[in-house]
């Protein structure tokens, strides 16, 4: 009769010597369960099926068996199926069996430890990646997290996403004073963000515009406070240079009107020449002018 195998569930006749599953005796070692009828070993005390007590030496019901039991040990047994006569089986089948089980076991602890190690280095470089991005003043670098680790805690994430909200508007703001090219508003930048990489660029724009409005007054007063506040300035060699000119022409302006007046008080203090007199010419002489001769005398009228 074909019967479940006690130990590992298979088929297999209850006249066969060993299970040709998992290698247990069958023959003389099983029994049926009085109360469930399901096969058991003999050496059992307790079914596995129905967890009742099972008395050892017994190979029959005992009395007092549930009918359902008793009609299912009266059942006609169904006729066996001739089977292949099964290869004698190598002793340690159970020792076999265990081992593979405790391989199994083992292989899964490694890839359970592998898995945890794992994990464990990747929450690592997301932590060292995390601590890089709140370091940088790069907004690129901060995307950069957002993008390459999806699976961060929510807490970096919010971090990162906040960090990067204010390295934007500190770029707006540099945008801005950038296009204004204001003193003002370049200093103001570099006063909010004085660890922003903008700052050199800030100070060097404001260094070119001290020097072009110096250039445009061109006064030796103008280089010289540029020169007090730029004293690593870019144009600090061009202001000296403009600064010695407008000297040199100061100094040569005021020689020159030094020797000026000199010459003008010189001018002064000389005596004025006597200039000899020039003869005055003659008055021409006037001829004397002729009378004309007398008239006779007319005759006297008579009386």
């Amino acid at each position: 009769m074909i019967i479940k195998c006690p130990e590992c569930g298979h088929q297999v006749s209850d006249r066969a010597k060993t299970c040709p599953s998992c290698g247990i005796e069958i023959v003389g070692k099983i029994t049926r369960c009085p109360d469930c009828g399901e096969y058991i070993f003999k050496d059992d005390r307790e079914c596995p099926n129905c967890h009742c007590s099972i008395n050892a030496s017994a190979s029959e019901p005992a009395a007092g068996q549930s009918v359902a039991a008793q009609s299912y040990a009266m059942m006609p047994e169904i006729p066996e199926i001739p089977q292949p006569e099964e290869p004698k089986k190598k002793t340690g089948h159970k020792v076999l069996w265990s081992s593979v089980v405790v391989g199994f076991v083992i292989a899964l602890i490694i890839v359970f430890l592998g898995i945890y190690f794992y994990q464990k280095s990747q929450q690592e470089i997301e932590m060292r990646a995390y601590e890089n991005a709140m370091m940088s003043a790069e907004p690129a670098v901060l995307q950069n997290f957002l993008d390459m680790y999806i699976d961060a805690s929510v807490a970096h994430r919010d971090s990162i996403k906040a960090h990067l909200e204010i390295l934007k508007k500190v770029d707006r703001d540099w945008q801005n004073a950038l296009a204004s090219r204001s003193k003002v508003t370049l200093q103001l930048f570099m006063d909010r963000n004085p660890e922003n990489i903008h700052v050199t660029e800030a100070r060097l724009m404001i260094d070119s515009l001290d020097y072009e409005a110096a250039k445009l007054e061109d006064t030796m007063d103008a280089y010289q406070k540029y020169m007090d506040n730029h004293q690593q300035g870019a144009y600090y060699d061009e202001a000296a240079n403009a600064y010695d000119r407008i000297r040199e022409e100061a100094e040569a302006k005021r020689r020159q009107a030094q020797q000026d007046s000199i010459m003008k008080a010189q001018q002064a203090a000389e005596p004025q020449k006597i200039q000899p007199a020039q003869p005055k010419p003659a008055k021409p002489v006037a001829k004397p002018v002729a009378k004309p001769a007398q008239t006779a005398a007319k005759p006297a009228k008579k009386q």
